[in-house]
């Protein structure tokens, strides 16, 4: 017998009033956010901000590598942020007190991780969002090695997939770590390419390649002493390519 979810007619007009009663959990879809973040860039212009005074630690190319989804209008790594904010909104402080909670998205490059934070009960007015490039007024085009936040602003700190773009990540992560709150979440996700040996910016195609992270523990020692519990991680196998992922407690 072939198993399979059954939905009539009647219970799909059933299911989008129920929807339509509570909009935000439209933004639990992928594919809703990844539409709502394009339609909006395109509705206000298509204007893109580039912060200007980038520090030296920013890896070179990493403007245009970023770019590219935003002038091909492709929005493609519109499923990538459930990596890191599933394992923080299970956790019991975020499950119940999300609408309470500050959160700041580093390099989220569109609205889409925003948006998420928002169908996981995060108030859009306690989400800030920082990007060398901002499609939106929402996110501040600024670099996260120098953030312009006050000290321990923030109950929780992302970098999805974001810390790859520095060439002193060592500054970028001190930096997560001053402007989040004692007690609070680190979130910090990577994806190890053991097909290259060192970070490389290739112009003819626009891309960074490589990574710097190989396993977990290279996260822990950028955290070092301000590390309190580790929450969830992963790594793929030697020699394979997949995810780096840390949320701690710091």
């Amino acid at each position: 017998m072939v198993k399979q979810v059954e939905i009539d007619a009647g219970q799909y007009q059933e299911m989008v009033n129920i929807l339509v009663k509570n909009p935000t959990e439209f933004l639990l879809s992928p594919h809703c956010r990844q539409f709502l973040a394009m339609s909006n860039f395109h509705k206000r212009g298509g204007q893109v901000q580039v912060f200007q005074n980038a520090s030296e630690g920013v890896m070179p190319g990493t403007v245009a590598h970023n770019r590219i989804q935003i002038d091909e209008g492709s929005y493609a790594s519109f499923t990538r942020t459930a990596r890191l904010i599933g394992p923080i909104v299970a956790l019991d402080r975020p499950f119940h007190l999300a609408q309470k909670l500050k959160v700041l998205s580093i390099g989220p490059l569109t609205e889409m991780e925003l948006y998420h934070l928002v169908g996981c009960g995060f108030q859009p007015e306690n989400i800030t969002a920082i990007d060398l490039i901002s499609p939106s007024p929402w996110i501040d085009a600024a670099d996260m090695h120098a953030m312009p936040y006050a000290d321990a602003a923030f109950d929780i700190s992302i970098s999805s997939w974001v810390l790859g773009y520095s060439a002193t990540p060592q500054k970028a992560v001190d930096e997560m770590l001053r402007v989040t709150k004692s007690g609070g979440l680190i979130a910090i996700g990577c994806t190890h390419e053991p097909n290259f040996a060192e970070v490389d910016y290739k112009e003819a195609d626009r891309k960074i390649v490589g990574t710097m992270f190989r396993k977990v523990s290279d996260l822990k020692d950028l955290i070092g002493g301000r590390l309190s519990q580790i929450h969830f991680q992963a790594e793929p196998p030697a020699g394979q390519k997949g995810a780096v992922m840390l949320v701690a407690r710091v």
